[in-house]
């Protein structure tokens, strides 16, 4: 190998692991209220978003945003997470068992009938219980399970002798 092959590789190496995917920060809630994000600029930690409840457009401080925020889960999103078909959460709601989310709607149009749920962590959960409480529990994460996977944690398995996978989880600090 010569040195320009080699340096040739160092430098592909290099670029593909400085390649970083930032999460688009899109619809968040603050304050118990729905957002959509419609400018970010952390250089000058602003956030331009517009609220939903309020039907204006308001401006905060991104790092603020960042810490007191809450996610935004879509319908298809908290389906997966619940190991559930999209239409079968979506009759829950339309049947009245579980408490409807917040919509959203097309900011140029809000007279329009296009409208999109979105729900919040607590939301989900409550559909979690639901589903226990109602005997469609087969498939179904733990409610631990649940919150790791809508936080993000790390959830450890472990074999048992009989084959089966069970969750371990470490204590709480």
């Amino acid at each position: 190998m010569d040195d320009k092959q080699g340096y040739e590789s160092t430098r592909k190496m290099a670029r593909t692991k400085r390649v970083r995917t930032t999460q688009r920060l899109l619809y968040f809630f603050l304050d118990g209220k729905i957002h959509k994000s419609l400018r970010v600029s952390r250089a000058k930690d602003e956030i331009v978003a517009w609220c939903y409840p309020d039907k204006r457009r308001v401006m905060y401080s991104y790092s603020l945003v960042k810490k007191n925020m809450k996610k935004a889960y879509t319908l298809k999103e908290a389906a997966s997470v619940l190991n559930r078909h999209k239409i079968t959460v979506e009759d829950y709601i339309l049947a009245g068992k579980i408490q409807q989310p917040v919509k959203i709607y097309p900011i140029s149009n809000p007279v329009s009938g296009w409208s999109k749920y979105m729900l919040r962590e607590e939301d989900i959960l409550e559909i979690h219980q639901f589903i226990l409480e109602d005997g469609y529990s087969s498939d179904i994460p733990s409610r631990s399970e649940l919150l790791a996977l809508l936080r993000h944690d790390t959830i450890l398995y472990t074999k048992t002798t009989d084959g089966r996978f069970v969750p371990v989880w470490k204590a709480e600090e």
